[in-house]
């Protein structure tokens, strides 16, 4: 799969939910003692290391950007599963992986998903020797991953109820109605007709009718019926 074939999302991560996640990253470190835990986001053909444990020891920080050229993290974002390598010179499929000019031999990943199945990034810890990992390692990335996808979901949600909200506001402002066709004028100064106006921002669907009143006017015979 090419880095242009995966989609993702350019929404913006509240600052309270990235201290969050240094929280996390540090104490990943901490519990499974390896001198790197971070989380990444990516965005074709790059990956960005988003929050990144402040260990002694850890050669990445936060922001720090690369173009995707082999690395452990591209292969969990193009397969969306969990990587692990024990010894990556030891490992032919990872002799030349670039961590290894950062003395970074072991990797254990998890792909992180926004709620609708989209790529956001990774969760991963990293080891300066070789470490065949195991369940404990697994439990405590696939827990946090977890919390981080909750998070994710908090943002996305928070997103459409600002775009709802900026619909309603939209609909309680002043609209300039023409006294005869009732059509309204948008942003762009285009007359549409009010059903469609409102349906296109608000989601609204209309059905029609005859209210009493019309309905003697334009077809009395039906009226007399009714």
């Amino acid at each position: 799969m090419a880095f242009t074939e995966i989609k993702t999302k350019d929404t913006e991560i509240p600052s309270i939910i990235f201290n969050k996640w240094q929280q996390i990253v540090d104490m990943m470190a901490e519990l499974l003692n390896v001198p790197s835990a971070i989380v990444t986001r990516v965005s074709p053909p790059q990956i960005e290391v988003v929050q990144s444990a402040l260990v002694t020891g850890n050669p990445y920080k936060g922001g720090d950007r690369v173009t995707m050229n082999g690395h452990y993290c591209e292969s969990v974002v193009k397969t969306r599963e969990k990587l692990q390598v024990s010894n990556a010179v030891a490992e032919p499929a990872w002799k030349n992986a670039p961590e290894i000019k950062y003395n970074m031999l072991a990797y254990l990943g998890f792909p992180v998903l926004w709620p609708d199945g989209e790529m956001f990034g990774t969760i991963c810890v990293l080891d300066n020797k070789e470490n065949l990992f195991g369940a404990r390692y697994e439990k405590v990335l696939e827990q946090f991953r977890d919390v981080i996808e909750s998070h994710l979901h908090l943002v996305q949600t928070n997103e459409e109820l600002h775009a709802v909200l900026s619909e309603l506001k939209i609909l309680r402002g002043l609209l300039p109605v023409c006294s005869v066709c009732k059509k309204i004028r948008d942003e762009t100064g285009e007359w549409e007709e009010i059903e469609n106006y409102i349906r296109d921002r608000s989601g609204v669907e209309f059905s029609h009718g005859l209210c009493p009143a019309c309905l003697e006017k334009e077809y009395p015979e039906y009226a007399q019926k009714a």
